[in-house]
């Protein structure tokens, strides 16, 4: 993959509508695409996405314009699966891209998001031409079904393994060099599981 991709645009583009600004998007076909540096993915994260804008991964990152006016982001990055089962090895985890996060504004017109989804697919294979597929999870936790992704005709590929994380006094302990689980008076506690999609470029 392009080490570089972070640096191909370095531009900042105006995020938000100035009061009293122009009218609103009518038509997905109205929005544009133009690739974004990480500080723009995650200030628009930071406005629109549930989980905000701290620790995303991202190789790429898509802005989605109106009128030189930022609507939302879209974002690829390396998996961070290291294999699923099916799909990809350890050793073939190079020729997938995971869509790590994606946020519209509540001006965006229905469909918008298939049609972000679709064309930043095609910029994408244009930028890592070797790619054999994108995978992306919808959330369990979050009532998340995967709508959008099936219509940007995304394979369905199941719930993702039942998985626990040990929380101590409230937290989430993470591993730390030299301090083993069994140690550590916790209760483990079981994560939510995530739908599996995934769509093979042709």
């Amino acid at each position: 993959m392009n080490n570089n991709a972070e640096i191909i645009q370095e531009e900042e583009y105006p995020l938000f509508q100035e009061e009293g600004g122009g009218a609103v998007p009518t038509s997905p076909l109205q929005v544009k695409l133009k690739q974004v540096n990480k500080l723009t993915a995650q200030k628009s994260y930071n406005k629109w996405h549930y989980l905000g804008g701290h620790g995303f991964l991202s190789t790429y990152n898509f802005g989605v314009y109106f009128d030189d006016r930022c609507e939302g982001c879209i974002s690829y990055g390396i998996p961070n699966a290291r294999n699923i089962e099916g799909v990809y090895t350890e050793d073939t985890q190079f020729n997938f891209m995971e869509l790590t996060r994606l946020a519209l504004s509540d001006k965006c017109p229905k469909y918008s998001e298939s049609r972000v989804i679709a064309i930043s697919l095609k910029m994408l294979k244009k930028l890592e031409p070797k790619l054999r597929g994108i995978i992306t999870y919808a959330d369990t936790e979050q009532g998340h079904t995967g709508i959008i992704y099936r219509a940007s005709n995304f394979d369905y590929k199941g719930l993702t393994a039942q998985k626990t994380d040990l929380f101590v006094n409230g937290r989430k302990f993470g591993k730390q060099k030299g301090i083993k689980y069994s140690e550590i008076d916790g209760e483990w506690r079981k994560r939510s599981r995530k739908h599996l999609f995934i769509k093979y470029f042709k």
